[in-house]
């Protein structure tokens, strides 16, 4: 069946704050069309499984919660290669799980584009969606050379009509979990691992890393005040570390405000929009902790072992916390939780306090936990 794109009308496909509705108002007639509106397709999973293919397009979060997955993958298939289609945002943290042996990269604005580069990666044994809602990994999946394919059934979604086998997605559950119970209807299981600090301690310096930025304009609510960070900083200057400010080039003018906020005596390297990703991950490496808020730069340090203390308030960290032994989660007590899968919900509340009910103290407390701080002696 033979469907034609307008290349107007495809592009920015999924754009910030409209993702959702251009998902809805484009995504779904393209994958009704691609898919002729069936059920789901007639296979059969391979007996010999030599390629694998997975797809996670957004959030660098999410792509760290497949990681335990692509280890169970490579351990049931220990010949397989497996080649991980990745978004602009995630590309790079998708290049550093451990078991994946290719990375390709998919142009969330441009869907015409992006088909194309998936037909032309040639065929796959196996093919899995690890989205949960949109559209676009779908399209990408429906529109990929694959003998068997599989992915979420996401109610109100109409996303599955592309796959083989499909797999009912729990709201209540960890996305984790979500991910395990999608890869045992294949007959993949995931292990637990120990999720300690391995890193040579002899390479650690007496640094923190804080990341006081949301990764995108949607995500500002998610962010603590500068006031209470201030707090914070202080308190980690007076247990002699030094503090490594980072974000991005997008946040350089916001930091320059903090900047002034903390005043010259501050023990602060300002870092902000002069690392690259391989950079960051050095910096955490041979840093003796990381605090952050819901983003990108805390669930990459949770991926190479490094302590963190999180900061919580819309997102759910039942749903999408970071897990592991060193990882210490600071949640609002006021309104824990309110933003669903999508992300893209608008507080109903007039002077929302999620974050900022986040008292310096208890985010401090964490910290003496994660840094071993004897409060007695201190």
């Amino acid at each position: 069946m033979k469907f034609s794109f307008g290349k107007n009308k495809l592009k920015k496909l999924v754009d910030n704050s409209v993702l959702k509705k251009k998902d809805s108002l484009i995504g779904l007639p393209v994958l009704f069309a691609l898919s002729g509106f069936a059920s789901i397709r007639n296979a059969f999973k391979p007996e010999v499984v030599n390629k694998i293919a997975v797809i996670k397009l957004t959030s660098v979060r999410d792509i760290v919660f497949t990681a335990d997955g692509i280890k169970a993958l490579k351990k049931a298939y220990p010949n397989a290669s497996i080649t991980y289609f990745a978004g602009e945002d995630n590309f790079n943290m998708a290049s550093a799980l451990e078991g994946v042996t290719n990375t390709i990269r998919i142009f969330s604005n441009d869907l015409s584009k992006s088909m194309k580069i998936v037909k032309n990666a040639g065929h796959f044994d196996l093919w899995i969606d690890f989205g949960v809602w949109s559209r676009f990994e779908a399209i990408m999946t429906q529109t990929a050379k694959a003998s068997y394919k599989i992915g979420f059934k996401t109610e109100g979604e109409h996303r599955h009509f592309a796959y083989d086998k499909v797999v009912e997605y729990i709201f209540e559950s960890h996305y984790k979990d979500n991910i395990s119970f999608l890869l045992s209807s294949i007959g993949v299981h995931i292990t637990e691992e120990k999720n300690d600090d391995a890193r040579n301690k002899e390479n650690i310096v007496n640094q923190v890393v804080i990341d006081i930025f949301a990764d995108t304009v949607e995500q500002n609510c998610r962010k603590w005040s500068h006031n209470h960070w201030k707090a914070v900083v202080e308190y980690l200057n007076k247990l002699k570390y030094r503090v490594a400010l980072i974000g991005s080039k997008k946040d350089v003018e916001e930091a320059e405000t903090f900047n002034e906020l903390l005043g010259g005596k501050a023990d602060v390297d300002f870092l902000v929009g002069r690392l690259d990703f391989a950079d960051k991950v050095k910096l955490f490496k041979q840093s003796a902790l990381v605090i952050a808020c819901d983003n990108s730069s805390l669930h990459t340090a949770v991926y190479y072992h490094v302590p963190v203390v999180a900061l919580y308030g819309p997102t759910n960290k039942s749903k999408y916390g970071p897990k592991g032994d060193n990882v210490y989660v600071v949640s609002s007590l006021t309104c824990n939780g309110c933003q669903s899968l999508y992300g893209d919900e608008k507080c109903s509340m007039d002077n929302p306090d999620c974050m900022d009910s986040i008292q310096p103290q208890t985010v401090i407390d964490n910290i003496n936990l994660a840094l071993g701080v004897n409060v007695e002696e201190n």
